[in-house]
């Protein structure tokens, strides 16, 4: 009687979450391939019956329903009658032009999932599939990818420049530092703020190349000069600059590499000015938020010493060095981001 009522209590395991994460990659798969065929363009314009999408796209017919099938359940695409049309977050985010596309993102995945499928062999020996912190590397990863990124920092990097106080006027001549630069959506940010802002902006060779097309296309090139060197190797000129952006960079090095790097910032800064570090960080307890567990292991299989950190450690970091009020800055983004200040006098 008791182990029939027992029974009776106990909950019954189904296998579908396990299988929902077996084939987590092919709503991927689905998503690069409808990019790569440009299919939410195409749809951006107008309802489109699959007969039309297929010669758009240079497609068969039933292949192409299959896909569009597929859209459906993610919710990107919707089907009324005999057309199909994009769903509202599709025609933000996936229709090429737009400042808010995000169809660039989704190609480098192709990229990225080879080394999410060594972590095993990266656990096992200890080595990285490859290390994004090895400037040779980054350079021709990166390179290609940088302007693609844009869309994703940029939103984020305009809330923090109209609302982080800096300590000098908005209309006073302000020298801003972007390390690391890329396509410069954090210095694009601030230039846009203050309009006596001149930036300067360093980077690897090929990345500084896409990263000047794209500051001429926001019409900013007049207030960039642009440095191609390694940012850990560069000689930075002393107390030079009042503003320092470092966004989206330490994650990838070690944390040696990372105080040295700080350190000598923190030698170019002027007195009063301010150093700002964006990152994807964890929560205090380090047992979240989920995108911080997942670019951590990121950062496991493409770095070789590369990690994700706390705040609370960066803010240490800033502090040993001698910066004043290293705290957390809020903004409308999933990441705070960490500024400290320089004091006054020497």
């Amino acid at each position: 009687m008791t182990a029939s009522l027992s029974g009776h209590k106990e909950q019954k395991l189904l296998p579908q979450m396990i299988l929902d994460m077996n084939y987590a990659f092919a709503r991927t798969a689905m998503l690069v391939a409808s990019v790569r065929l440009r299919v939410f363009t195409h749809l951006a314009e107008k309802a489109l019956t699959s007969v039309e999408l297929a010669s758009l796209t240079g497609t068969h017919q039933e292949p192409l329903e299959r896909l569009l099938k597929g859209l459906e359940g993610l919710e990107l695409v919707k089907r009324e009658g005999d057309t199909y049309r994009l769903t509202p977050i599709a025609d933000l985010f996936l229709v090429e032009g737009k400042s808010s596309y995000l169809g660039g993102d989704t190609l480098a995945m192709v990229d990225y999932v080879p080394a999410w499928f060594e972590l095993d062999r990266t656990m096992r020996v200890a080595a990285p599939y490859r290390d994004l912190g090895d400037q040779t590397t980054a350079e021709a990863f990166f390179a290609p990818r940088v302007v693609d990124l844009f869309p994703l920092v940029f939103p984020i990097a305009s809330r923090t420049a109209a609302d982080l106080p800096l300590r000098r006027p908005k209309d006073a001549p302000l020298q801003v530092l972007d390390v690391g630069a890329g396509s410069g959506p954090w210095s694009a940010a601030f230039a846009m703020q203050y309009p006596n802002a001149y930036v300067t902006a360093l980077d690897l060779s090929e990345v500084v190349a896409e990263g000047k097309q794209h500051i001429l296309a926001q019409g900013l090139e007049h207030r960039y000069t642009w440095i191609e060197a390694d940012m850990e190797t560069f000689a930075f000129p002393p107390l030079a600059y009042d503003l320092i952006l470092c966004g989206h960079i330490y994650r990838f090095i070690g944390d040696e590499r990372a105080k040295a790097l700080l350190t000598r910032l923190m030698q170019s800064l002027r007195p009063g000015g301010t150093l700002l570090v964006a990152d994807v960080f964890y929560s205090d307890d380090r047992n979240g938020p989920p995108p911080a567990i997942t670019l951590d292991l990121s950062m496991l299989v493409n770095t070789a010493q590369g990690r994700i950190r706390t705040v609370g450690e960066i803010v240490h970091w800033l502090t040993e060095i001698g910066l004043q009020d290293a705290q957390r800055f809020h903004v409308a983004g999933p990441f705070p981001v960490v500024v400290a200040h320089k004091g006054e006098s020497l």
